[in-house]
């Protein structure tokens, strides 16, 4: 409840100075990898999931606006190990042996806070662009380890509760009539701090999403 209210208040700057608010909903299918930093781990693959919330857009001029957010991801990655290393699960620990693959199944809650271009509009179409930053709090954090039988158990000890990322996107507005429109476009989100606790490897988060959704 604290980190809701505190990210409320983050919105609020973006309110008051409001010339134009415009609003959208969206559900992103997305694939995520985590990218090792160190040689003893190896990248094994994507992972599917979705980025479904809200994006508000303070346009202070016709074709320029501040743009915020809130969203709930469902994201991660899957690597192998090349040595053993030690991972500790709620109410248990295990050795990783070399060759195993963990699957990390991570849930964040987002506020991405940047800026947003759009052209005019050509017939019924804008096309837009945006880039900006992004605070993520992980809420939930599980591992599937096929060699060792262990499957959806919690991981929270091993993972960072924080993390900041930066983020690029670009797309098209379909208009429906008035202010409602389609959106469709991709956004590639790359997150510069190690997602792990532990001292046994570094690990870095990117993703890459379709963006599906409806602007009011």
């Amino acid at each position: 409840m604290k980190i809701l209210s505190g990210i409320l208040l983050l919105f609020l700057p973006f309110i008051s100075f409001a010339q134009e608010l415009r609003f959208s909903v969206y559900t992103d299918p997305q694939i995520s990898w985590l990218k090792p930093e160190i040689r003893t781990v190896e990248s094994a693959g994507v992972r599917g999931g979705f980025d479904i919330g809200l994006e508000m857009d303070n346009f202070f001029t016709e074709n320029y606006a501040f743009s915020t957010g809130l969203s709930l991801s469902n994201i991660g990655g899957k690597l192998t190990f090349n040595q053993e290393v030690p991972v500790s699960f709620e109410g248990f620990s295990e050795t990783i042996d070399p060759g195993d693959m963990v699957i990390y199944k991570l849930q964040y809650i987002n506020v991405p806070i940047g800026m947003k271009f759009t052209t005019r509009e050509i017939g019924y179409t804008k096309i837009y662009a945006k880039l900006g930053v992004g605070g993520h709090f992980n809420i939930k954090s599980h591992a599937d380890i096929t060699s060792l039988e262990i499957e959806n158990e919690s991981l929270s000890n091993e993972i960072e509760f924080f993390n900041i990322s930066y983020h690029i996107g670009a797309g098209i507005q379909y208009s429906l009539g008035g202010q409602t429109a389609l959106v469709g476009g991709f956004e590639y989100r790359h997150r510069f701090i190690d997602i792990a606790s532990s001292p046994e490897f570094i690990a870095l988060l990117n993703s890459l999403s379709l963006r599906l959704g409806i602007l009011f």
